[in-house]
C-alpha cells in the first residue's frame, strides 16, 4: 500500500511548486477601493492569479513601505508630488502607480496593471 502511495507522491512532485498561484500585494488608497475591489475579483477569475488588496490612505501606505511592509504596487490617486510614481492610464479613475518589485514578481505586477488599464473604465 505504501509504495503507490509513494509512487503517486513521486509523480506529482514537479508539479508541487506550480500548485498555487503567487499573490501580488497591492496597496491601494481608500479612494481607490469601490473600483478596484471589483476589478481584483474579475482579474482573479480570469487569471487565476491572486491579489491581495490592501487598502489605506496614501500617507499611511507611503509610511508603512518606509517601514519594510512587503507591497509589490502601490496605487494612488494621481498626484505630481511623487516623482517616482508613474501614471496608470484610466480616464475614469487618474491614478499613479509604484512598483516595489523586481524580476517575477515585477511581471505579475505589470500584468494587474495593464489589466487595469483595459478595465478601469468598466467600472
Amino acid at each position: 500500500m505504501r509504495r503507490p502511495l509513494l509512487l503517486l507522491a513521486l509523480l506529482l512532485l514537479p508539479f508541487a511548486s506550480h500548485a498555487g498561484p503567487d499573490v501580488l500585494r497591492v496597496g491601494a488608497s481608500n479612494e481607490l477601493m469601490p473600483m478596484l475591489e471589483p476589478l481584483v475579483d474579475q482579474y482573479q477569475i480570469e487569471t487565476r492569479n491572486k491579489v491581495l488588496l490592501i487598502g489605506g490612505g496614501a500617507d499611511e501606505l507611503a509610511d508603512q513601505v518606509r517601514q519594510g511592509t512587503p507591497y509589490d504596487l502601490l496605487l494612488t490617486p494621481l498626484s505630481n508630488t511623487d516623482k517616482q510614481a508613474q501614471p496608470v492610464e484610466c480616464k475614469a479613475h487618474p491614478m499613479q502607480k509604484l512598483t516595489l518589485v523586481k524580476g517575477e514578481r515585477q511581471v505579475l505586477a505589470t500584468d494587474f496593471v495593464e489589466y487595469l488599464r483595459k478595465h478601469c473604465a468598466d467600472h
